[in-house]
């Protein structure tokens, strides 16, 4: 006997949200289209005999146990859910693919223009070394000139070259003072919590503390990052620390010369006078010079 004919079963909910109306469907459907072809499929398989649609033949189809009007129905919803929600979802899949790899061609290019940034950075930075030795050279050259009794040695040059050397490696490095030193201790570890704080996440080596070890008395730490533009990148935020419990009285300083240092003292004690002789005025130092501020200015020293 013919299959009962049932009509309106599988696109009711398709129709009452609209779906594929207006030939545009969002992905926010998918889940009522998938419903819609889980009764279609169910139905044909479960009159038919199959245990899914993989198992189902056109040779299984073949039988006259389905009123053609049921055929119809579900050859109607079949093509349907086919032409207005699969196709439409396949396009707009496809659009988002396309925009998703003009995205990652962008990307890409910001890699490459950052790559070559970074290049080009690291020749300025080489071409400013080799400058700095031509000068040096020129200097033990012009002492030659002066005087015959010292000559341009090897030795001499190469001291000029490891005099750059050390003055570009001290560049990157910053010196941590303060932080309470422990037997065993990390010092990496209590670093890298400081720039936590700083929230600074650069990498960095060499981390260590310097200096004699003394009773009652707290050596600095000594850490190298990759550039100069880091160092100062830290040092500007350095003053949250004092926001920070238990960091009040941690202070980060690049690593000065000797000569850095002496200057960086008198430049101190200057700044201690002038906040005594002036006390109603507000004194800092900034890029090695000591400023008065503004009367609603916040001030920092970061020189």
């Amino acid at each position: 006997m013919a299959v009962q004919y049932r009509t309106g079963k599988y696109l009711d909910e398709i129709h009452e949200t609209s779906i594929g109306t207006d030939n545009v469907f969002c992905e926010v459907n998918v889940k009522e289209v998938q419903e819609s072809s889980r009764l279609l499929v169910n139905d044909i398989c479960k009159t038919f005999g199959a245990e899914s649609l993989t198992n189902l033949t056109p040779a299984m189809m073949n039988k006259n146990t389905v009123v053609k009007a049921q055929m119809a129905e579900w050859l109607f919803s079949a093509i349907y859910l086919l032409e207005q929600c699969s196709l439409p979802l396949m396009s707009n899949a496809r659009v988002q693919l396309e925009n998703l790899n003009e995205e990652k061609i962008e990307d890409q290019k910001s890699i490459i223009k950052l790559q070559s940034d970074l290049i080009s950075q690291k020749n300025e930075e080489l071409g400013l070394v080799s400058k700095t030795v031509e000068t040096e050279l020129k200097t033990y050259s012009s002492a030659l000139q002066q005087s015959c009794s010292t000559a341009l040695s090897p030795k001499n040059i190469a001291a000029a070259v490891q005099k750059v050397a050390r003055e570009d490696d001290r560049s990157k490095e910053i010196l941590v003072f303060g932080v309470a030193e422990e037997k065993g201790e990390c010092a990496t570890a209590k670093v890298a919590k400081i720039l936590e704080h700083l929230e600074e996440k650069p990498k960095f080596q060499q981390c260590r503390r310097i200096g004699q070890q003394r009773e009652n008395a707290v050596r600095p730490i000594k850490f190298n990052v990759r550039s100069t533009d880091i160092v100062y990148q830290i040092l500007s935020k350095a003053k949250r620390l004092r926001e920070v419990e238990g960091y009040k009285t941690v202070y980060l300083s690049p690593n000065r010369t000797p000569e850095e240092r002496v200057a960086r003292q008198k430049l101190v004690a200057e700044l201690k006078q002038k906040r005594i002789g002036d006390p109603n005025s507000r004194y800092f130092i900034r890029k090695g010079e000591i400023v008065q501020a503004a009367l609603d200015e916040s001030f920092h020293s970061t020189g």
